[in-house]
């Protein structure tokens, strides 16, 4: 797939552009929800990361890096719930001093902190018990090379915990490719992989991977609710405004609802273990 005219750039100028509409619009947890009962849209989405926490086995006290951390949810929330000690990486200066004023606010300073890094450039040598990674990867370049760098940053034994957006294994027709392709101009995505890609990125990386979960089912409920977003008088505003790619971004959730209705895209989680 061509990474059309995506660059780390224009990644972080739409994060520190849109950020404070996202928390406005989506909380401080900015990624899809999971829905296993009658739950608001905070509840599932903290639903998801207590979900890839327990998958994952993760320990009270580890170190993690969480990468791409966003508005800093999942990093307070370890940081808060499990006693973890974390770190926080964006590319977003608007993202970092969110997540910061929010780790003060919560008293969390002391055991939770944020930098800018870009993740296509990590260099981090066991240093961590856990990568933490919650639709990030998508916005990156080289995931198997990615994926070979969350290795080298975890102790052996640790574990690297990931929730992505994939494309559908195996051929896609013509259509679905094209839908994909929309989603992943409208999102800043270089490209969306496979489970199967991310299975075997893992292996090759020298992991063991433990768990590799389709949740489509029990995320598509984001899209009901982002594709009304729009149609809000905040956004409203926003748009009469904005610039074509924040327009194609807005345009791209309706991509999103067809892609996982129809198949051409898919929900992962996976935890996979680094071989001691």
């Amino acid at each position: 797939m061509s990474t059309h005219s995506v660059t780390v750039e224009s990644i972080r100028e739409h994060y520190d552009r849109l950020s404070f509409y996202y928390r406005i619009l989506w909380g401080d947890h900015i990624h899809h929800g999971y829905w296993d009962k009658d739950q608001t849209p905070t509840q599932a989405q903290v639903a998801l990361v207590e979900r890839l926490a327990q998958g994952a086995e993760i320990r009270a006290g580890s170190r993690v890096l969480d990468v791409g951390c966003g508005l800093g949810g999942s990093a307070i929330w370890l940081a808060r719930e499990l006693k973890c000690s974390v770190l926080g990486l964006t590319i977003s200066p608007a993202q970092l001093e969110m997540a910061r004023t929010r780790a003060i606010e919560e008293g969390l300073e002391d055991r939770v902190r944020f930098q800018l890094e870009d993740a296509n450039s990590l260099r981090y040598v066991e240093m961590f018990d856990v990568v933490w990674v919650i639709e990030c990867s998508e916005h990156l370049f080289d995931k198997a090379a990615f994926i070979r760098s969350a290795a080298a940053a975890l102790q052996p034994g640790g574990v690297l915990a990931l929730c992505a957006w994939l494309k559908s294994d195996g051929v896609q027709s013509d259509e679905h490719r094209e839908l994909v392709d929309r989603v992943c101009r409208g999102m800043l995505c270089p490209s969306l992989a496979s489970k199967s890609e991310y299975c075997t990125w893992m292996a090759n990386a020298g992991f063991r991977v433990r768990t590799a979960d389709d949740i489509t089912h029990a995320v598509s409920k984001t899209w009901d609710l982002c594709l009304k977003i729009p149609g809000l008088p905040v956004v409203q505003s926003l748009l009469r405004a904005a610039d074509s790619a924040t327009v194609e971004f807005i345009s791209s959730f309706g991509d999103i609802a067809t892609a996982y209705s129809q198949g051409a895209m898919s929900y992962g989680m996976f935890t996979a273990i680094k071989e001691v």
